[in-house]
């Protein structure tokens, strides 16, 4: 159980989520009525596609406002949504139906679900990061011994996103603190104080993200604990920031591209599959989504093997300077 699987903790941790809305949307009733809004939206979606590339209607007096009102239907300044919403009443789409699935039942499923998708998702994360430290270290390891692995490092791993959390939150709640007062002193003394800590906490997120970079695979590869592992990480990156911002933007890259790629796909695919009357079509997405799962899983799983190794490049290149 080494390479072969070691995408599998991560795969888990995307398909929880996913596993969950769909039970979700069944159990509670939900699936149906939003299966009748796609469906009706997707009428109406026609209509104006149809009228659109019809070239009959170009000479039209408002083809032009209606495809600039098409184009722009996610702005603001677009009516789409008020024509979509009459256009729902007309077919007489029965809003009152969602009010009768807002009782206990539901509400307690839906935290129930809610609390297992973040501790299920937190754990397989867990894991993600046990079984790369353990097969970068060459250690052989069971099933059970990943599993026992894992859960020792849980109460650090949450212990080290409070600790960064609170770092991350701390100087905010001050900082609006100092705002609120100024704004109490005087207007624009309040107003411009906004303007400085803007710039001010952007500045101090970067300086953190990039400082902090390496704290989870220092945590995992040498088990020093929370507040050492941030140290560790805070001491590595000394002097080394070029190189690590780096190591940022390709991280980030990775990320964008798994977005704009897989990510999108992958949720437009889902949505299809839950809301899509035909079998067949829902075969399709179904084969679809889980070759976007796996995609997504093997890029994540990369990204974080890069950002071990990296760490390893830099506790190396420490060990060399000192």
């Amino acid at each position: 159980m080494h390479h072969k699987n070691i995408i599998l903790p991560v795969l888990c941790s995307i398909i929880i989520p996913f596993l969950l809305i769909f039970l979700f949307l069944n159990l509670s009733g939900l699936n149906p009525l939003l299966k009748q809004f796609v469906s009706a939206s997707n009428e109406f979606d026609q209509q104006k596609s149809d009228y659109l590339l019809n070239k009959d209607n170009i000479d039209d007096e408002n083809y032009s406002k209606e495809l600039v009102n098409y184009l722009g239907k996610d702005s603001r300044s677009s009516t789409y949504n008020e024509e979509l919403a009459q256009y729902l009443d007309e077919k007489d789409y029965d809003w009152s139906s969602y009010k009768q699935l807002l009782n206990a039942k539901n509400l307690v499923m839906l935290v129930v679900f809610l609390f297992i998708g973040i501790i299920g998702s937190f754990y397989f994360s867990c894991m993600s990061y046990a079984i790369i430290a353990l097969t970068i270290k060459k250690e052989k390891f069971s099933s059970g011994e990943l599993i026992a692995t894992t859960n020792r490092f849980l109460f650090k791993l949450l212990s080290l996103r409070v600790l960064v959390g609170f770092i991350v939150a701390a100087p905010i709640i001050i900082s609006l603190g100092i705002i609120a007062s100024l704004f109490f002193l005087n207007t624009i003394l309040g107003a411009l104080s906004i303007f400085v800590f803007v710039i001010l906490f952007i500045v101090y997120i970067i300086t953190v993200t990039l400082r902090l970079i390496f704290a989870t695979p220092s945590l995992y590869m040498g088990e020093p604990g929370a507040v050492k592992s941030i140290k560790h990480s805070y001491d590595l990156t000394k002097g080394h920031l070029k190189q690590v911002l780096i190591i940022f933007f390709m991280i980030y890259g990775i990320t964008i591209f798994m977005n704009s790629f897989i990510g999108q796909p992958l949720y437009g695919t889902y949505s299809n599959l839950l809301f899509e009357p035909h079998w067949i079509k829902i075969s399709i997405n179904l084969i679809l989504v889980l070759l976007f799962l796996v995609l997504e899983a093997f890029v994540f799983t990369f990204e974080h093997i890069f950002l071990f190794y990296s760490y390893i490049d830099f506790k190396e290149i420490g060990e060399v300077t000192q």
